[in-house]
């Protein structure tokens, strides 16, 4: 395993771990980040069924994207001091693209739509160069429309393109610095609590901002 991939594969799990104890915690500011750091280190590193986390979290993914390990660092700082580095609509729209790109990704990979397409493929542009720009152009669009909005989430779009051509990450292949299976799964779960709110009448007031980082 070589060496990204072992940080990769430890940072990730740490954060989550880190992020999950602040709430779990209830002790605002630097003591629950302090509190929540020493509980996560001694969660990664303690042997799960005979193999610390980063083992288990390199069986599922060993390239987890970019853009979830800096969403992961956004939710922890804002809880840490009480900041609002992302807004509600940073959150959201977060969210919907990890969600959209999801859609577009696994559904090919796993077997689904026209045969003899595979989504994932189209991260290798030296292989389908026709195809790919549109992977490419896509996500660039999507970043520079979202910082010309004013949106924060499309700095972290920018910072995985840039993650790809300084090739940050073990894989070659782009879909691997904008999604993996966590990104995805909460995107989706999100998305769909967003349009719960939106579509089902509500009985107490409030903004329905799908924000899960504070």
């Amino acid at each position: 395993m070589k060496e990204t991939v072992i940080i990769w594969t430890t940072l990730v799990p740490f954060l989550l771990l880190l992020w999950f104890s602040q709430r779990m915690s209830g002790l605002p500011g630097v003591a629950g980040l302090a509190l929540a750091a020493a509980v996560s280190v001694a969660a990664v590193w303690f042997p799960w069924f005979g193999h610390p986390l980063p083992f288990w979290s390199a069986s599922l993914s060993a390239n987890f994207s970019v853009i979830m390990v800096g969403l992961l660092i956004v939710a922890v700082l804002d809880r840490a001091f009480e900041t609002s580095i992302f807004r509600p609509r940073d959150w959201r729209a977060a969210w919907i693209f990890g969600a959209v790109a999801s859609v577009l990704l696994y559904p090919s990979a796993l077997g689904l739509g026209p045969q003899n397409f595979d989504a994932y493929a189209l991260g290798w542009p030296w292989l389908f160069w026709g195809q790919s720009v549109w992977l490419f152009g896509g996500a660039g669009f999507a970043a520079a429309l979202l910082i010309w909005r004013g949106n924060r989430f499309g700095y972290f779009v920018f910072l995985a393109m840039l993650g790809y051509a300084a090739r940050f990450q073990e894989s070659d292949n782009f879909w691997d610095y904008l999604l993996d299976p966590v990104y995805a799964t909460v995107s989706l779960l999100a998305v769909l609590r967003m349009l719960w709110r939106r579509l089902i009448p509500r009985s107490r007031s409030g903004d329905p901002s799908g924000k899960v980082g504070r």
